[in-house]
């Protein structure tokens, strides 16, 4: 009799479980909802004159770092001694050069990058490299420098080096040479023995 009792309670039971509504589960990491990403930056060229190829590896770069947008002339603080750069070299943009930097005989290009979240009075600058190949085209943007200051600056290349000056007003500059070894721009500096602090780098 009470055999009988108890498997009818664990019949019970067991069609209670199977009524049991289940939680819903987590979904799979496909189906869970996106996180909101910021659109890139779009490619101001009206002043650079940027050709075909540049444009598109510049676009290609904004879209992996949309945090960045290119930096324009009207990045750079007015000189304070009334000096214009702009009137002494004719056609002068301080954030983007074209040159050979790294002996290959296919012209490459240097643009600066501002960072989108930070104050127009105090710009935070980055500055990448894009190599030109040989078949056309460029090779994706390798950064030299993150998150400096520049406005006051500008960049030049002195054949395989890439300098970049914070204030042009001051003599000191920071320049990265073509290493033909590590295949990469390297930081120099005049004094090995005493070498001064290096600024954000390449990642």
């Amino acid at each position: 009799m009470f055999a009988v009792a108890g498997m009818a309670a664990l019949t019970a039971a067991i069609a209670a479980a199977c009524r049991r509504i289940p939680e819903p589960a987590e979904p799979p990491p496909a189906a869970a909802a996106s996180l909101e990403t910021t659109p890139p930056a779009p490619v101001e060229d009206a002043s650079y004159g940027l050709r075909p190829a540049e444009k598109t590896a510049v676009a290609a770069f904004l879209r992996v770092h949309t945090d960045l947008r290119a930096a324009t002339d009207e990045d750079r603080r007015p000189s304070l001694d009334g000096d214009d750069i702009a009137s002494l070299y004719g056609v002068y943009h301080p954030y983007f050069v074209r040159g050979d930097v790294n002996d290959d005989g296919v012209l490459d290009f240097v643009l600066a990058f501002v960072r989108r979240d930070s104050d127009g009075e105090t710009p935070w600058f980055s500055v990448a490299v894009f190599s030109g190949e040989s078949r056309g085209g460029f090779s994706p943007g390798v950064f030299l420098e993150r998150d400096v200051s520049l406005a006051d600056g500008d960049l030049s290349v002195d054949r395989d080096t890439v300098v970049v000056t914070p204030d042009v007003a001051d003599e000191a500059s920071r320049r990265y040479r073509w290493d033909p070894e590590r295949r990469r721009h390297v930081f120099m500096h005049d004094a090995p023995e005493e070498p001064p602090s290096l600024p954000s780098a390449q990642t």
